[in-house]
């Protein structure tokens, strides 16, 4: 197993008012990689980036196998 990627999802509401952010946590080490996996399940109104890395022992202790990915 590699480090894995904390990916940044900021939603601007439809409606207007402040912008929501989650976390993700992807078990790929290739920023541009985990960002595409997270990018393929949001809607056009959500920006994506990655945010920085995610540790080995984090990838371990979430249980996430290459290509997982969970919310934070």
């Amino acid at each position: 197993m590699a480090d894995g990627q904390v990916v940044l999802v900021t939603t601007e509401p439809l409606e207007g008012g402040s912008s929501v952010r989650s976390v993700y946590f992807v078990a790929e080490q290739d920023p541009e990689t985990a960002k595409a996996i997270i990018v393929a399940m949001m809607a056009p109104n959500e920006k994506v980036e990655a945010w920085g890395r995610l540790p080995e022992a984090a990838v371990k202790a979430l249980g996430l196998k290459r290509g997982d990915f969970m919310h934070g």
